[in-house]
């Protein structure tokens, strides 16, 4: 026992100092460093879990990312297929315009030759009519006499034939 005595240590105190150091150590363990460590392994254990979840949701982002590009792309081509429909829907639509109004227009222009033809007959017809009662009131003065009626007309058609053939000829 020498040596703790030059120490100025007592064994007897330093056993029970050492005990209670034992005990401090134990209950330190039991009470405050497992709880410690337990909260710590938690907090570690949520963080990962956090972490693995704010993997999860990037991931789960970026791939609704890509999807909204995809169908955004598909919108796109969608869109762009309607208005090239919308263009040849719309050229066709033209076109039929074009060959309606032709076909209307040469329809008109058929018609009014049929008319002009129709009206420059009964004007012809009327103007012969005209000729002929004109030309029997001057043979009439002329010879001074009157024409029966089938000879006057028998003249007057024999009139008419040489200037159709010379109106013809022109």
């Amino acid at each position: 026992m020498g040596l703790f005595e030059q120490l100025g240590l007592d064994p007897y105190k330093l056993a029970i100092q050492s005990f209670n150091f034992l005990v401090l150590l134990y209950l330190l363990n039991r009470l405050a460093y497992k709880p410690v460590l337990r909260m710590f392994d938690e907090r570690a254990s949520r963080i990962k879990a956090d972490l693995d979840d704010a993997k999860r949701m990037r991931d789960e982002g970026e791939r609704d990312r890509q999807t909204y590009r995809d169908q955004l792309n598909r919108a796109r081509d969608e869109a762009r297929a309607v208005l090239d429909e919308a263009a040849n829907v719309a050229s066709r639509i033209r076109e039929q315009a074009m060959f309606d109004a032709e076909a209307t227009a040469l329809a008109i222009i058929a018609r009014a030759r049929q008319d002009i033809a129709r009206e420059r007959d009964a004007a012809l017809k009327e103007l012969r009519g005209e000729v002929a009662t004109i030309a029997i009131m001057a043979a009439t003065r002329v010879v001074k006499r009157s024409l029966n009626t089938e000879d006057a007309r028998r003249l007057i058609d024999e009139a008419l034939a040489e200037t159709e053939l010379a109106t013809k000829a022109d």
